[in-house]
């Protein structure tokens, strides 16, 4: 209940809107490292981000000590340099991230709040390899538009217990369904039996 109540919050504050292609609170494409490190101050911090499978790349970390707020950004390759991807909330883990969309799409969004905001199945990649759980395609629905189209992916996970185990509960051939790297549509009984949650986001301007 308090998880759900914190998202609602954090719906309605516009400190923390995310309008994909376009900006993530006050940083924008064209936002410089520079001009956020004098709008941030001591919330910024210059540190290489880690960009997946092992890679770093220079980068500037916002809210490096609020992992509700952090914001991991890497650059493009102009001169001056200017915000590329920008990873948000990377590494939380049972905190309410505050970034959200004006529909309040966000972490702890579940698999099917999207598919009914987007008016028909989507698809994702299943878990048991680097990609699992990104979101790969809104098939044509609402989200096409309003999120990947303009380059805000989601990354998807199923709750967990203590020891590791799918919650709810899986049979073993329910577990051979979601795992490997393959695609499969969020109406998939087993993804529906799951509801796994937006658990990672990342906003892509054109490099």
């Amino acid at each position: 209940m308090l998880w759900r109540l914190l998202l609602l919050l954090y719906a309605q504050d516009p400190t923390y809107l995310i309008v994909p292609g376009v900006r993530i609170g006050p940083i924008t494409r064209t936002s410089t490292e520079r001009s956020l490190l004098a709008a941030f101050g001591k919330d910024a911090l210059k540190q290489p981000v880690d960009t997946g499978q092992g890679m770093m790349e220079p980068g500037l970390v916002l809210y490096p000590d609020d992992p509700a707020r952090r914001l991991e950004i890497v650059w493009t390759d102009e001169t001056p340099a200017h915000p590329a991807t920008i990873f948000i909330c990377p590494g939380a883990i049972e905190v309410a991230c505050r970034w959200r969309t004006a529909t309040g799409v966000g972490f702890g969004t579940t698999l099917k709040d999207l598919e009914r905001r987007n008016g028909k199945p989507f698809e994702m990649v299943i878990w048991g390899s680097d990609v699992g759980g990104n979101v790969t395609s809104f098939r044509g629905g609402t989200l096409e538009r309003e999120l990947q189209s303009r380059a805000l992916f989601l990354t998807l996970d199923p709750a967990l217990d203590k020891e590791g185990g799918y919650v709810p509960k899986l049979s073993d051939q329910e577990k051979l369904a979601v795992q490997g790297e393959k695609f499969v549509l969020s109406s998939d009984p087993v993804l529906q039996k799951l509801n796994p949650h937006v658990d990672g986001m990342r906003l892509q301007f054109a490099r």
